[in-house]
């Protein structure tokens, strides 16, 4: 798999300004934090979104393997749909799956495509990229969407930035990550 690559990017954030604001122990009339806080929560839930392989909110991603049995295990999550499965064909050609051909299964964390009524996938390029998938991913639009302790993490990571220090993310997120081999 390549990495994802976004196509649509989301509409808003996991957590509101307010309610960045609130944790922060921030005075909702102060605004002078405002462009601050507004650029942690972003760098927050960009950060989750790298560590766990998964989005937090709405949005549409590219992905692209160079064989359909990549689609065993999709490398992203949650799926919430299949735009489109697409692939270069051994000449080198575009060619769109039909959606009829195709069945996404989808878990919160496990996802995959799997062929109905074919019997095998078409020959492929010898190309990394030669099988793209458009998925629309994330957990919801807003971040009440989100499971509960993810939201928290959110919160957690913006503090940490917010009062500059680490934060050992990564283990506040084992539950919460897509693990390849």
């Amino acid at each position: 798999w390549l990495p994802a690559v976004t196509v649509t990017p989301p509409s808003a954030e996991p957590v509101l300004l307010a309610a960045a604001k609130q944790y922060l122990r921030i005075d909702a009339a102060d605004e002078s934090f405002d462009d601050e806080i507004a650029t942690l929560i972003a760098a927050s839930r960009a950060d989750i979104e790298r560590i766990c392989s998964t989005r937090l909110i709405t949005q549409e991603v590219l992905l692209q393997a160079d064989s359909f049995y990549d689609l065993e295990h999709l490398p992203i999550a949650p799926v919430q749909t299949i735009e489109s499965v697409a692939y270069l064909d051994s000449e080198g050609a575009e060619q769109l799956l039909p959606d009829t051909d195709y069945e996404l299964i989808a878990g919160e964390l496990e996802s995959q495509i799997v062929l109905v009524g074919r019997t095998s996938w078409p020959a492929v390029d010898d190309r990394a990229d030669a099988v793209r998938v458009t998925a629309t991913v994330g957990y919801g639009d807003a971040g009440t969407d989100l499971p509960r302790d993810l939201y928290f993490v959110v919160l957690q990571a913006i503090r940490a930035k917010f009062d500059g220090r680490e934060l050992a993310i990564e283990n506040m997120l084992v539950n919460h990550r897509i693990w390849m081999s």
